[in-house]
């Protein structure tokens, strides 16, 4: 009888993995529908360099708000779809914010020269004691939220954006910019 039961535990456990693996995918959520307020809450923390950043200096810009960790897998595989985000849109006025949660920054510059990226790729915020985290209302890691030039969140992204390139995410961030 155990070992059914601790068999049962596995299979579980499996299912529930399983599950989850297929739900890391982005899904688009409207951010009245997470009871989110339309206006993005205050931003200000600090790069890279030590700079603060303040997201109402960034009125007129259509701005991607990324909540991330290196030591989660799905962020990881995301955070060259931001850069190329960022790459592709910058000029036309979209700012990708990838703001860490929780971690140093020796820890960040050991995920990006890692992985390749330079530490320009991205403006990368470090939210130390998760602070903004949880005044945005984030739903797990990674979630990235789409703001308007007006400051409105239009909507949010629960789990990793897998293709960039895609008519969801080209048609949401394009529609934004010739606002």
């Amino acid at each position: 009888m155990h070992k059914l039961a601790r068999e049962f535990s596995l299979v579980l456990a499996f299912s529930f993995l399983t599950v989850c693996s297929f739900s890391a995918n982005a899904q688009w959520r409207p951010a009245a529908q997470l009871s989110l307020s339309s206006i993005a809450p205050p931003l200000q923390l600090n790069n890279l360099s030590g700079k603060s950043v303040d997201i109402s200096s960034l009125k007129g810009k259509v701005i991607v708000v990324n909540f991330w960790a290196s030591w989660c897998e799905p962020c990881r595989e995301e955070f060259e779809e931001l850069a190329q985000l960022q790459e592709s849109y910058g000029s036309q006025g979209l700012v990708v914010l990838a703001v860490n949660l929780a971690e140093m920054k020796p820890r960040v510059m050991q995920f990006l020269k890692g992985n390749g990226f330079s530490e320009n790729s991205l403006e990368i915020l470090l939210d130390r004691n998760s602070t903004a985290y949880k005044s945005w209302k984030a739903r797990g890691l990674p979630t990235t939220f789409l703001v308007s030039k007006s400051g409105k969140i239009e909507g949010v992204w629960i789990g990793a954006i897998e293709n960039v390139d895609s008519s969801e995410v080209k048609g949401k961030i394009e529609s934004l910019l010739r606002q």
